[in-house]
């Protein structure tokens, strides 16, 4: 008795796992139809999808996805990677499936598209989902299979047209805050959401329509909504509290040569617009134009001063002697003897530079002007009663004749002293030199 009582104990068991196992393994094999959503404005071709997810595999099934024909049009369908076989077909009001699925189990996925052409102005165009039971949806084992049904919408946007704003200008001090407001237009667009930016962060900021002046300038702010733009021009003003010299204040120039000076407004992005006037404080040493160009008249020293609103600048300006021909030529010859032997008593002996094959056909040098005057330079130096030292010099001319120009170099050897440049009174014809 006792056997049979447990016996029947297992069995009831076993029955009860079995009832267990079967709830769990038919929630498991539930499936759900859902489309998707999408969205455009009237006119827009737009694209939605009827998709299976779930945990078994569809044997067969009849599906259907319901429209407003007054809102959409019907323009195709395709068919999905989950459509094994079957076909998907336009009602006029629904578009409707029946076929089996392939590989639900594993994963879910698309079962067909279809593309409608929006017609409503605005609003909501609902989409419908609903599947057969029954026979209708089974796995394959024949068995029916749980399902659901998720349906969606197609928004139809209205694209926004214009935007203005309620100022095109506006003038700030630095530190100054402005708020333009915009209008978008048609009030009801779907999307009426601003964004702002500037041309110059430098002289404006803009944060949510609030402008704010931050340096001295022109700065343009532009409104964005949907495509369509409104533009704000931002004038910021900042005054002028003083002139600064720009660069050094103590500036030098020989006589008869130039001198651009220039002024710099304090604080630099001044926004103040005033001419600058020029003031020498003697023209008999050198004089100023209206632009701030000194001219040296005579050596000296003046004081040039700019003037701009009200403020002063000034600078000290030293006029020098112009250098003269002769110092000129001392100057070049000094330069000549500093690349000498530092030994006095050493007679150089430098081979001379060949000339060109042009040299050859210029016509003779001896009667140029600038020859005569090199020449006349020559015996000055050369013919010196109290010779001492024996160097070489190198004189070099070059001559022009039409597009050729012509190089020559003259080697001259001389007695040189200390006496040579205290003696040019008594030398002869530079012509036609007579040693004495």
């Amino acid at each position: 008795m006792r056997k049979l009582s447990k016996l029947v104990a297992v069995i009831m068991c076993f029955v009860l796992v079995s009832s267990v196992l079967s709830v769990v393994s038919s929630a498991a094999s539930s499936v759900t139809y859902s489309v998707s959503s999408a969205s455009g404005k009237t006119g827009d071709t737009v694209t939605v999808y009827v998709n299976v997810s779930g945990g078994t595999d569809i044997w067969g099934c009849s599906i259907k996805l319901s429209y407003d024909p007054s809102q959409l049009r019907f323009v195709s369908s395709s068919n999905g990677a989950k459509l094994a076989t079957g076909s998907v077909f336009n009602s006029g009001s629904s578009v409707n499936f029946s076929g089996s699925l392939n590989s639900c189990k594993s994963s879910g996925g698309t079962i067909f598209s279809v593309k409608f052409k929006i017609l409503a102005s605005s609003g909501t165009c609902k989409l419908t989902m609903s599947a057969s039971g029954g026979a209708d949806n089974v796995d394959s084992n024949g068995n029916n299979v749980p399902h659901s049904v998720s349906g969606g919408s197609i928004t139809v946007t209205k694209p926004v047209t214009g935007i203005t704003l309620d100022k095109s200008s506006v003038t700030l001090k630095k530190g100054e805050t402005a708020t333009i407001t915009p209008t978008v237009t048609p009030a009801d667009a779907t999307n009426k959401s601003v964004t702002y930016s500037t041309s110059n962060s430098k002289v404006a900021k803009v944060s949510g329509g609030k402008i704010t002046a931050v340096g001295g300038g022109t700065a343009t702010i532009t409104a964005t909504a949907g495509g369509k733009s409104a533009k704000c021009t931002v004038y910021v003003k900042v005054a002028q509290t003083g002139i600064a010299v720009s660069g050094s204040k103590n500036k030098t120039v020989s006589e008869g040569s130039t001198l651009k000076l220039s002024t710099a407004k304090v604080p630099s992005d001044a926004t103040d617009s005033y001419g600058t006037t020029w003031k020498t404080s003697d023209p008999a040493i050198a004089t100023v134009s209206t632009n701030g160009t000194v001219t040296g008249v005579k050596p000296g020293t003046v004081t040039i001063t700019a003037t701009q609103n009200g403020w002063t600048a000034t600078y000290t300006v030293t006029i020098t002697e112009k250098p003269s021909e002769s110092e000129s030529v001392s100057e070049s010859e000094s330069e000549t003897e500093s690349e000498e032997s530092s030994n006095e008593l050493t007679t150089e002996n430098t081979t001379a530079p060949t000339t060109t094959e042009e040299s050859t056909t210029q016509k003779t040098p001896e009667k140029t002007n600038l020859f005569k005057s090199v020449y006349k330079r020559l015996y000055d130096r050369i013919f010196d009663k109290t010779k001492t030292v024996s160097r070489t010099y190198y004189y070099i001319m070059t001559f022009s004749v039409g597009f050729i120009t012509a190089t020559v170099c003259i080697p001259v050897t001389a007695l040189v002293t200390s006496s040579i440049y205290k003696n040019k009174d008594k030398k002869k014809d530079p012509d036609g030199p007579e040693e004495k």
